[in-house]
Formats: C-alpha cells, sequence, structure tokens
C-alpha cells in the first residue's frame, strides 16, 4: 500500500534521531523530576493510557469550531476554537509522556507525530489571533489548514498504537496453561522468594508469601519486557526496559509508564508441587 510505504520511509529519516534527542534532553529532566507527574500523565490511574482520551478534545473542538464557521456562528467558533487550543497542551503532555519510552522507528516516527501537532495548533492558534483581530477568511483558512495537519498527524498517531503496539496491553494475547502444571516443589521456595519459569510456554514470576503461592506473568504489559530479569525488591518487580513497577502478588502496577495490570494466574500446592494454570 501507497501509506504504507510511505510511514516506512518516513519512520526511518535520519534527522528525526536529532530533533528528538534535542527534545527529550529538555523534557526528561522535567518528567523525571517531578513526582507523581509520569504516572499521571501516563494514565496508570486510568487504568489506560491517558493520551487517546485527551487528544479528543481538542479535534472536536476544532472540528466544530470550523462547521460553525462554515455557517455564519463566528463567535461560537472562536469560543470553540479557543477550547481546542487550550485542551491541545494535555494531549501534547500526555503524547510526551508515552513518547519518552520508544526507540528506534517508533520513536522517530513518534517524533513525526508530535512535529506535525506542534504545527496544527501553530496554525489554530494564528487562526484564533486572526479572528480577533476581525479577519474572519483569514482565520477560517488558518482554521482549516490546522486541522488538515492535525488530521494527518492522527493518521501516525494509529500507526503508533495500531501498527507499532505503543501503550497497548502487551500480555491481552496470552493464556494458558490451561489445566493445572507442575513448576516446581514448593520447598523449593523460599518465604517471600520470586522465581522466574516458564509453564505451558508462558513466561510466568512465582511468588511465595505468608506461604501461600502467586502467579503473574512474567510480559511486561507495557511493552512486551522480560520481568524475569528484572529486580524483586520489596514485593515489587522492576522492568529491566522502561522501569514499570508491578506488585508480584497480584501484578498491580505500582509505576508508570505501564498502564496495564499484569495477568493473575491461579496458584496452589498438590502432594508437595507448586501447579498453576490460567
Amino acid at each position: 500500500m501507497i501509506q504504507r510505504e510511505l510511514v516506512d520511509r518516513l519512520s526511518e529519516l535520519p534527522w528525526l534521531d536529532q530533533v528528538a534527542d534535542t527534545v527529550s534532553g529538555l523534557t526528561n529532566p522535567i518528567l523525571d523530576s517531578v513526582t507523581g507527574l509520569k504516572d499521571l500523565l501516563h494514565g496508570r490511574w486510568l487504568g489506560h493510557a491517558l493520551h487517546p482520551v485527551v487528544t479528543d478534545l481538542p479535534i472536536g473542538f476544532w472540528i466544530s469550531s470550523l462547521l460553525l464557521d462554515l455557517v455564519g456562528a463566528g463567535k461560537s467558533a472562536g469560543l470553540l476554537s479557543a477550547a481546542g487550543s487550550v485542551s491541545a497542551l494535555g494531549a501534547v503532555a500526555t503524547g510526551l509522556a508515552d513518547w519518552t519510552p520508544t526507540y528506534g522507528s517508533e520513536r522517530r516516527l513518534g517524533m513525526l507525530h508530535a512535529l506535525l501537532n506542534t504545527a496544527g495548533l501553530t496554525c489554530q492558534v494564528v487562526s484564533l489571533s486572526a479572528r480577533l483581530r476581525g479577519r474572519r477568511l483569514r482565520a477560517i483558512a488558518f482554521s482549516a489548514t490546522g486541522l488538515s495537519i492535525s488530521s494527518a498527524a492522527a493518521y501516525l498517531g494509529g500507526e503508533l498504537v495500531m501498527n507499532n503496539g505503543v501503550m497497548v496491553n502487551h500480555t491481552a494475547w496470552e493464556s494458558g496453561p490451561e489445566d493445572w502444571t507442575a513448576v516446581g516443589a514448593s520447598s523449593d521456595w523460599a518465604e517471600g522468594q520470586t522465581k522466574p519459569l516458564e509453564a505451558g510456554g508462558r513466561a510466568l514470576l512465582v511468588s511465595r508469601f505468608g506461604g501461600q503461592f502467586q502467579a503473574i506473568s512474567a510480559t511486561c504489559s507495557h511493552a512486551g519486557g522480560p520481568l524475569g530479569q528484572g529486580e524483586v525488591k520489596g514485593g515489587v518487580v522492576t522492568c529491566p526496559w522502561h522501569g514499570s513497577q508491578f506488585r508480584v502478588d497480584d501484578g498491580e502496577v505500582v509505576r508508570a509508564p505501564a498502564t496495564f495490570c499484569q495477568p493473575r494466574l491461579q496458584a496452589r500446592v498438590s502432594e508437595g508441587q507448586v501447579q498453576v494454570r490460567a
């Protein structure tokens, strides 16, 4: 497909790496310095990524503004145009947070997505300025141009999510084992110990707390990282790829960028053997 070839070529533009390095160098210290900011922007409290939710606001406002302009409701169009520009700031902040853990072609494509959205927002601000000075036709022209640019950026955003799997649940398609499967003798676990292992072709973390056994998926829900290689401390495992943290007893997210919990499996002890099943 033509659009597929175009996206592939755009995602390999080398100058995007240079821009990305500059942007991350400026923004990462801010995101890292404010406690809880990443959790807020990633949407850990929401249970999934916040960015797609927030992006509906500016696009909806700007489309409505343009339609009102076309029917002559200039004042109402101006109000919605301003609301769209203000709400776009939230989309910028959440999108930036989701972009920071990416790398390679995803990082470059995300940077292009951000640049196009910045251009679209700039056009909307110019449109609003023209509107305030009574230049209606100029305002409509920049509004339409900005919306067109933002639509192209939205297409790239769809590529990042649907094709590259950015900020989707990477454990959504995991399944099994369907039957109780032995993973080791109960005596192999000390109290409070977590062990990475495999059952039915599925990577797991099996822990023992208070004499009870718990099992969660060892594939990080954020980007598919190997939790079995992560550090376990205080009942919390840290993904070695992007630093997401989960409780090993129930899979709950402790720290972003992950927003989805780790799937939990059933675990029991039968005849001295620890057994698990989905």
